[in-house]
């Protein structure tokens, strides 16, 4: 299937009050949030060359720095922070909202006070349910947001605190990119008209640092990844974030022969009840020779690159492995969870694993799903 391309280019909202006209309008009338964001302007994002374009400094050989790409354990969601040597940061999804504490605890303990960016690839809970906290917890210089309207609490609780904390607020689209420090982060979808399928508009990003570049695809379908290997110069990916948390129908063999990853991360949650990663979706990567992380296995995943695409590295950190009840309920759920951090700490039954859990009588928590 071939997708329309349209490289019209973002306008970034300023922290004025035309910010607040924006956001305002966009819970009010969906269809204004797109062509408000094509006539305000304060901030913008620098605008690439065109499509394959590279981002960030033209000399390869002067970085010796790197990027890493933390992704934090969620649960069933995704959250992926991005950070640079020399202290730039950005977060790209908060995961669902019974995650959102935890995520803006684990950030603090990583001591991130600013995120220079961060971005909503597309508005479904398990990617936006967390950003509320986050939005209350860090500084944020600006918000980029696939324009999609949700007309969710969830989401227009997002909207209501980016308002009003007067975040500059910006559309990311196909041909725009921006300096993240010394790396370049190039938007390469969704193009100007938005798709039906509210996975298929979620916002694509290629980080580009040196000769190493790491690919977070959101929720994306086949269809997208289609396009975006006839289209995107893809070849020098070597992180891959797997699309739709390793749904059966993402990770096409087509988009795997243009992409090449040399790792793939998969977020997650255990045993959820989607079937993620599908099996079918982790033997293509296999069949690729592609190394495999999870977060539903491996907890919180962090990988660095450096200029030298010969040269990363990747560091597992099973966070979290403990579950939590109270003993005057019969419900556990995951440490991190909303519901566990409320429990009474008089009244907190730990427990080493999901297994002692459902031997005491405990059963999994509907919201985390343990």
């Amino acid at each position: 299937m071939a997708l329309p391309r349209n490289t019209t280019r973002m306008k970034a909202q300023g922290p004025s009050t035309r910010n607040r006209t924006l956001i305002h309008r966009a819970l009010i009338q969906p269809l204004l949030i797109m062509v408000a964001a094509c006539i305000l302007l304060c901030v913008s994002l620098p605008l690439a060359a065109g499509p394959g374009s590279t981002a960030g400094p033209s000399s390869e050989t002067a970085l010796s720095g790197s990027v890493l790409f933390t992704f934090l354990d969620v649960g069933q969601g995704d959250a992926i922070l991005v950070s640079t040597s020399d202290g730039h940061h950005m977060l790209v999804d908060g995961g669902p909202r019974s995650a959102g504490l935890g995520l803006a605890a684990r950030l603090r303990e990583l001591g991130i006070k600013h995120l220079d960016v961060l971005v909503s690839t597309h508005p479904h809970e398990d990617h936006i349910g967390g950003l509320a906290d986050v939005l209350n917890a860090v500084t944020v210089g600006r918000v980029i947001d696939s324009g999609k309207v949700h007309t969710s609490a969830t989401y227009e609780r997002y909207l209501t605190i980016i308002d009003e904390k007067n975040i500059p607020f910006a559309l990311g689209r196909a041909n725009d990119w921006f300096l993240l420090g010394d790396a370049g982060v190039q938007i390469i979808w969704p193009t100007g008209a938005l798709a039906e399928d509210m996975n298929d508009v979620s916002v694509v990003l290629r980080v580009d640092y040196g000769k190493s570049s790491a690919l977070l695809t959101g929720d994306i379908g086949p269809d997208v990844e289609q396009y975006l290997a006839e289209h995107e110069a893809l070849s020098r990916v070597v992180l891959l974030k797997v699309a739709h948390h390793g749904s059966r129908r993402s990770t096409t063999p087509e988009f795997l022969r243009q992409v090449r990853p040399r790792v793939a991360v998969t977020e997650c949650a255990t045993a959820n009840s989607y079937g993620h990663p599908h099996f079918e979706t982790l033997a293509r990567l296999i069949l690729n020779q592609t190394l495999i992380y999870r977060t539903d296995q491996h907890g919180e995943v962090a990988v660095k690159l450096t200029a030298n695409p010969q040269v990363w590295s990747a560091l597992i950190e099973k966070r979290g492995a403990d579950y939590r009840g109270s003993s005057s309920s019969t419900v556990f759920h995951f440490a991190w969870c909303d519901r566990a951090r409320s429990i009474d700490p008089a009244r907190v039954v730990v427990f080493s694993s999901r297994l002692q859990a459902e031997d005491a009588g405990y059963r999994p928590c509907q919201v985390c799903r343990p």
